[in-house]
């Protein structure tokens, strides 16, 4: 079998059970095709591992089991599906949620590939083209261990993120999912996203939630998650994107939820003209919601979430009501949460202001702590007292 051999300092990690090869901890390897098995090895020689050869980012491969004797047949998918659906007991018996992920790479077992399951439609999601060298295999597994009405494809290692119909049946999109008993259109052949990210659930119910009586702002809307929480809690709604096609998803999902779309706004703009835009209008808010991209660029600016997420939380202050709420989230899987907390701190240095809740992915999203990345959502809500 191939092997793969680590540099000295980088062999304590894997050792204690780290899932994912990382090329700049690579001393030497065997030459390999996607989706070859081969043992990782210490530099002393001893075994740590059997794993996948799959590139992604600055990933080379996944770890697969402890035992070197492992194949990835359907035996194999199969028993990794069966408990995963068990560990999602409850929301299958939920009665007021019909969407959620039923399998998430490295926190149920093996990377390189997601499931969601919408209302019986499912969609993977494969992010290593290693494992996709596998697909036969997961899918008989996956349509044997769940009860899917249809069966598409997301290849997220290509750069265009081409969607593929799997299962002979076909649907017509758009379809309509429910969660917390909001409803939301869903269509998987519409660029790389689907309508919602599931990520949020928890984020959206807790804004249901929430005593206020002033409107909210939703910055990076995209199709409106949180401005359909806020506004069936009874707020008035101003939703923001740069793109003309989430207002439109957003305006079907406050029909959709029998929302007055009178009394909603919605504006096709940069975020940061936006919050010029409010204080140069005196328009204040009691939630401001501000959950962007790890990175963009546009010809007016470059933004990454390590650098320039401090002027979000900047530009929102003049316009949030005292006693109003910011909900701060980002999915940048290289910021950790002590540093998002730091930067929210110092950004609010000299304020009176309370940190009421941090919240992470939800329970479908399984992650490990042998893996910290898996823990990419980080959500702050702060109450500015002053």
């Amino acid at each position: 079998m191939k092997k793969v051999v680590l540099k000295h300092k980088h062999d304590k990690k894997y050792r204690d059970g780290y899932l994912v090869l990382e090329e700049a901890d690579i001393f030497d390897m065997d030459t390999m095709n996607e989706g070859e098995r081969f043992v990782l090895k210490a530099s002393d020689g001893t075994d740590l591992g059997l794993f996948y050869f799959g590139r992604q980012n600055r990933g080379a491969g996944y770890k697969i089991s402890d035992s070197l004797e492992t194949k990835l047949d359907e035996r194999f998918f199969k028993l990794l599906f069966e408990a995963a659906k068990e560990e999602r007991a409850s929301l299958y018996n939920s009665g007021h949620t019909n969407a959620f992920r039923v399998y998430n790479g490295e926190g149920d077992g093996l990377g390189g590939f997601t499931v969601d399951d919408y209302d019986g439609h499912f969609l993977i999601q494969w992010y290593s083209k290693g494992i996709y060298h596998y697909k036969e295999a997961i899918i008989r597994s996956l349509q044997a261990v769940f009860d899917c009405k249809t069966l598409y494809e997301k290849l997220r290692f290509d750069k265009n993120v081409p969607t593929h119909r799997i299962s002979e049946e076909a649907v017509e999109f758009p379809i309509i999912i429910t969660e917390n008993d909001l409803f939301y259109t869903i269509n998987f052949e519409e660029g790389p996203m689907t309508g919602i990210f599931l990520d949020q659930r928890d984020v959206r119910n807790k804004i249901m939630s929430l005593d206020l009586k002033k409107p909210m702002l939703n910055l990076f809307a995209y199709s409106g998650g949180f401005s359909v929480a806020a506004a069936k809690n009874g707020q008035e709604t101003v939703s923001v994107d740069i793109a003309k096609r989430s207002l439109e998803l957003i305006e079907q999902n406050f029909a959709l939820n029998e929302i007055n779309i009178d009394k909603q706004l919605l504006y096709t703009m940069d975020v940061f003209d936006m919050l010029k835009y409010c204080a140069r209008k005196k328009m204040t808010f009691d939630l401001i919601v501000i959950d962007p991209p790890s990175f963009s660029r546009s010809k007016k600016k470059r933004f990454s979430v390590k650098d320039n997420y401090h002027e979000l939380i900047e530009g929102a202050l003049p316009i949030l009501n005292r006693g109003g709420y910011l909900v701060l989230s980002t999915n940048a899987s290289n910021y950790a949460l002590s540093q998002f907390k730091k930067m929210i701190q110092q950004t609010l240095a000299g304020r009176d202001y309370e940190i009421t809740d941090v919240m992470g992915l939800p329970k479908d999203f399984r992650t490990t702590h042998l893996y910290k990345p898996s823990k990419y959502l980080k959500v702050v809500f702060v109450k500015i007292l002053d």
